[in-house]
């Protein structure tokens, strides 16, 4: 009975101490199993650069890792790269670390990736792969330049690609600052801070100041952002300004004449005299063109040397290009003839005591460098000899005849020169008409 206790003891001691080390394997085993430190994970990088799917495993033991894609293609195998791909390799910053680096990242290598551990089963951490295209301007697919008539529909496109698909937004770059620019935009309203989204912008009736640099500008939120710049060009037939629809000088002087021209494409522009075209061969003329506002606009200047009585007449300033043309005239004139012919026969009347009237004569008018007024000398000797038909005034011994009511006091001499004339006639005749009664009247004598 005892030897059947004692072992009956022994083998309860083995069975015990059995299922004690079964279950401290089995603890083991279950603690030292490999496993990843997060089951799945997402990784987003910009095409051309290194993207770094990430994998950590730990109790690796005796078990091996591999890397494969969406394909099963098997691409490394511990940290050794199966495939010939030069861009592909495996780092390990640290023990438990399997990374798969992959340089120079294109958009084709977007996908899913496998890190996986040959236990059994397997398994397996999935990385998904995304990559981002920044925004590209398809050049053949967009307008470079595009040349239209004012008033006609202009249509502009701008293609771009990108992952995610860009936006694209549409400018319009002003020339400068001045204010015929900023004027320039109510013309063409909206389109210089446009805005606006899409691939394709259209102008409506387009008109002259609607020309200019156009920018579309492609953005995904990937930089860097693009852009391209496209030129609108817009034509039209010439229009011609002229300051002056008429113009006075003297002969023997120098003057230039301008006129304005505005035409797209820029026109072929000329002066004619009385329906004949000036030439710059003789020396008398000089005709220079020089652009005012860009290329559009453009003066054209003449410039008379020595002015002749032949010169005078009428001028036109004509321009044309392939859209059409334009004309317009001016007037030159002798500034000398039309003074005579405005004030050759003005009357002025005075009437302090007596009326008299007074004729200007037509006097030749010097030029204006020599205008100068006349008046009589109050202390001049001034005797009057009346006679039965005939009225005389004697100053300083000269004999004058007033018979003709034309007044020889000074005041016939008086230049054509508007109203600084008619003031200095009507001083003229009520200095004479006082000259005169000095001659008549006595004071009277006190006693």
């Amino acid at each position: 009975m005892r030897d059947n206790r004692r072992r009956m003891g022994v083998w309860t001691e083995f069975i015990s101490l059995f299922f004690m080390l079964y279950i401290i394997d089995l603890t083991e085993l279950m603690t030292l199993e490999p496993s990843f430190d997060t089951p799945m994970a997402n990784v987003t990088v910009k095409e051309m650069a290194t993207a770094i799917l990430p994998c950590s495993v730990k109790f690796i033991g005796k078990h091996q890792v591999v890397w494969t894609d969406q394909l099963s293609t098997l691409l490394t195998f511990e940290d050794r790269r199966i495939i010939d791909d030069e861009r592909l390799s495996v780092e390990r910053p640290f023990i438990k670390d399997w990374n798969l680096h992959i340089r120079e990242v294109k958009h084709k290598d977007q996908g899913l990736y496998n890190c996986q551990i040959n236990t059994n089963p397997v398994k397996i951490k999935t990385v998904y792969l995304r990559v981002q295209v920044p925004a590209k301007i398809l050049n053949n697919a967009s307008t470079d330049a595009i040349i239209a008539r004012e008033g006609a529909t202009v249509t502009i496109v701008c293609n771009a690609s990108g992952i995610p698909p860009p936006t694209i937004t549409w400018h319009r770059i002003s020339r400068s600052d001045k204010v015929e620019d900023k004027k320039s935009e109510s013309f063409c309203h909206g389109t210089n801070t446009i805005g606006s989204t899409g691939e394709i912008l259209i102008i409506y009736n387009v008109s002259r100041h609607c020309g200019g640099i156009y920018e579309c500008v492609a953005s995904n939120d990937v930089p860097p952002a693009v852009n391209k710049l496209i030129r609108v060009n817009v034509e039209f037939p010439p229009e011609i300004y002229l300051p002056n629809s008429e113009l006075g000088h003297d002969v023997g002087k120098e003057t230039v004449l301008e006129c304005s021209i505005t035409a797209n494409p820029q026109a072929t522009a000329y002066w004619k005299r009385n329906g004949t075209e000036l030439k710059t061969t003789s020396g008398k003329f000089r005709i220079e063109p020089y652009t005012d506002d860009g290329a559009q606009t453009m003066i054209l200047s003449l410039r008379i040397m020595v002015i002749d009585k032949e010169d005078f007449g009428i001028y036109s300033c004509e321009a044309s290009n392939k859209l059409g043309s334009a004309a317009e005239q001016m007037t030159f004139y002798e500034l000398s003839e039309r003074r005579r012919q405005l004030f050759g026969t003005t009357t002025v009347t005075t009437t302090p005591r007596m009326t008299t009237a007074v004729t200007v004569r037509r006097v030749e008018t010097l030029p204006p460098k020599h205008h100068h007024l006349v008046y009589p000398d109050p202390h001049a000797s001034s005797n009057v000899v009346k006679d039965k038909h005939q009225t005389y005034g004697q100053h300083n011994g000269k004999k004058t005849d007033f018979s003709n009511s034309r007044s020889d006091s000074g005041c016939s001499d008086v230049a054509p020169v508007g109203i600084h004339y008619v003031i200095a006639t009507v001083v003229c005749l009520v200095l004479h008409t006082v000259s005169l009664r000095g001659s008549h009247y006595s004071p009277p004598q006190h006693s």
